[in-house]
């Protein structure tokens, strides 16, 4: 018995390694599956000294009222974006696949309300974006400026939650629907 012991005790205890890696491996795969999109967005808070720093910001939609978009994770309902990625041609508010409802848009991505998400259910409303302390005051002084528009590129994954990867900033046009708006 002792024989077995110590020719089995070394696979036992690297089986539970084995397991984690394999975990992390699916894991690393499926964040970098889906596409990605750029999103203009609005309502910045620059950084939380308490939490670190970070962008907090509200999606800018295109085609779609903020109010309408479903913010609770048991919605049977989700954002169809139509486009060649990264571009966003239209967005509109279309029933979930596998929710029973039929649909009559094909889309190139549709986004959910995750569950997991650090901002809850407003996950397809809201959103926060981390970046480097050095560039903090960078971001906040164009966060600031009315002549830039913030755009930030998400990526949508198969199950269609949204992942914010980075910020860029860009001129604002005629084109923005708040401009438009103010006018």
């Amino acid at each position: 018995m002792n024989r077995y012991r110590r020719f089995f005790l070394p696979f036992a205890l690297l089986l539970p390694l084995i397991g984690l890696g394999l975990i992390w491996l699916q894991t690393e795969r499926e964040s970098h599956e889906g596409s990605e999109w750029d999103v203009p967005i609005e309502g910045y808070d620059p950084r939380d000294l308490l939490r670190g720093h970070y962008v907090q910001f509200r999606y800018d939609w295109p085609f779609v009222a903020e109010d309408d978009i479903p913010t609770w994770s048991g919605a049977q309902t989700g954002l169809c974006i139509s486009g060649k990625a990264p571009r966003i041609t239209y967005v509109e508010i279309v029933p979930r696949p596998g929710s029973g409802a039929p649909s009559a848009r094909v889309c190139d991505a549709t986004a959910r309300v995750n569950p997991w998400s650090e901002e809850g259910d407003d996950g397809l409303v809201r959103d926060r974006i981390y970046m480097p302390q050095e560039t903090a005051r960078t971001y906040a002084a164009k966060l600031g400026n009315p002549k830039l528009q913030a755009i930030v590129r998400i990526r949508i994954n198969n199950s269609g939650f949204i992942t914010p990867l980075s910020l860029r900033f860009q001129p604002r046009t005629g084109t923005n629907r708040h401009q438009e708006e103010a006018e």
